[in-house]
């Protein structure tokens, strides 16, 4: 499943890169959905690509609860009421927790993975801390973690994660981070 799908460019390299694929795209941005349900019609991807007009709280239904193998997203970045909002609504809530929160998109993902399964994300780098108490509270583990650098000489911007729905652990004795 692709959260936040956008025009579903994600999907569409997946489909591309790999055979026998599904994906469950959901946008919750009507113009978005609509663009990317017609790029899955132009690239003949109908059948693997499956465009949802939803809010990801309103799929948390019987058919998608620890269904998914993978959950993929590159969400807003910016928490609410922190810097400028665009005044244009479709990239302010592309780039804002306008609708969708880093802790809402946890939760929804693990109700949304199977025992085992891998979600994957894109933040900026301050983030990061409150992606790691976050991922614990809902049962997922952090696997891999990798930092992109702009340019070799400046700090990281983005990090991109990989974390597992751990079914047997119990994170809840572990503290919480704080940076």
């Amino acid at each position: 499943m692709d959260i936040g799908t956008g025009v579903g460019i994600i999907p569409l390299l997946l489909c591309h890169k790999t055979s026998d694929l599904t994906i469950t795209a959901v946008e919750i941005q009507e113009e978005l959905a609509l663009t990317a349900r017609e790029n899955v019609r132009t690239n003949h991807r109908e059948k693997e690509i499956e465009v949802h007009h939803a809010d990801i709280t309103e799929m948390l239904t019987q058919k998608y609860l620890i269904s998914q193998d993978m959950v993929i997203s590159n969400p807003p970045y910016r928490k609410q009421n922190h810097g400028r909002i665009n005044p244009h609504p479709q990239k302010a809530m592309a780039r804002h927790e306008i609708t969708l929160t880093l802790k809402t998109l946890v939760k929804s993902t693990s109700k949304l993975l199977k025992p085992n399964g891998i979600f994957h994300t894109i933040y900026p780098v301050g983030r990061l801390p409150e992606l790691m108490n976050y991922l614990p509270e809902k049962g997922l583990t952090p696997e891999t973690l990798k930092f992109i650098h702009p340019r070799k000489t400046q700090k990281a911007k983005l990090f991109i994660m990989t974390a597992r729905k751990c079914p047997h652990c119990d994170f809840s004795i572990l503290p919480p981070i704080y940076l």
